[in-house]
Order: C-alpha cells, then structure tokens, then sequence
C-alpha cells in the first residue's frame, strides 16, 4: 500500500519528507537552493527548518520560473493538502488545458526538489511560510488577482452590511 494510498504512512513535515530522501535528491536541494548549506547543518530537522525561513523561501521563490511560481500559487489557495487533481484544475482550467497538463508534473517537480512542496500527490503540502507569502489576503492580493476567500473577506462584516453589498452589486440578499 503507497502512502498515496495510507494516508498514515505518509511525511508529517517537511523534515520527515527529507528525511526519505536519497543523496541524489539532497544534493539537488542544496545545489538549487545554496542558502541552505552556510553553515552547514548538523541534521536534516535543522535543514528542513532553515529551508522554511522567509529568506531562503523568498530566494527560492524568486528564482523560480513563471509556470512553477504559478504552481506555487495555486498550492498556496489550494485546500491543504491538496491532491495533483485538484492542482492541475486550478492550473488547467475547466477545459483541461493540455500544454498545462503537459508542463505539472515538471513544475511540480521543481517545487519538490527545492523543498517547497513536500509529499505525494494525494497530499501535496505547499511549505507554510511559501503559503503565506503566496496566498490572497485583504492586505496582500495575490499577484495573480486571485482575492481572499469569501470567509476571509466577510470576517467581521454584519449581516446587515453584507446584506448592502449584495444588493448594490444586484445579487439576491438570502
């Protein structure tokens, strides 16, 4: 049974995900985000929590190209953790588009790579710190026009008020 499959047998954190890695794959990590090595870290948990800092984040976001930023986006309004299928309908589109479908997987296995996202495909977890500087907030709307959800917008909006709203943008108040 995969971890796709047992949900507990899957990483619980990012460090756990490292963890599982080979050396081919650490090496990959540390040659696409150099950051990380200086100084040199005693033991993966201190590698997993130095690659989940603002800094090292936003210097491996930054270097990413646009579809994989993207990626990286959809993760972050993503529900956590999400599943390819859900990522791939909100990168593809209802129609499915197929240079979309085509690129993913390479996207997504950037994001893998440089630690950014970390589990299989039926749990893909998007780093915290990533998703927070990634997803819509009221005071920081995603570059990618998406907003806040409709709960994070009406928090502390009275019934009443939200009432208004509505029927000034000719919606149906109930």
């Amino acid at each position: 049974m995969s971890t796709e499959e047992n949900p507990a047998a899957a990483p619980r954190s990012l460090a756990e995900a490292l963890r599982g890695r080979d050396d081919v794959s650490l090496a990959a990590l540390l040659r696409s985000r150099p950051d990380l090595i200086t100084p040199v870290p005693t033991d993966l948990t201190q590698l997993a929590t130095r690659a989940g800092t603002r800094a090292s984040v936003v210097r491996a976001l930054e270097r990413l190209d646009r579809f994989t930023l993207q990626t990286a986006q959809a993760l972050a309004i993503a529900s956590e953790p999400a599943t390819y299928d859900e990522l791939l309908g909100l990168m593809a589109g209802d129609d499915g588009d197929p240079a979309v479908s085509d690129a993913l997987p390479h996207a997504l296995g950037t994001l893998r790579e440089q630690a950014l996202v970390w589990g299989g495909d039926g749990r893909l977890r998007l780093v915290r710190t990533a998703r927070e500087l990634l997803a819509p907030s009221p005071q920081h709307p995603s570059p990618t026009g998406l907003g806040p959800t409709v709960r994070e917008a009406g928090a502390g909006i009275s019934p009443g008020r939200i009432q208004e709203i509505l029927a000034t943008a000719g919606l149906p108040s109930t």
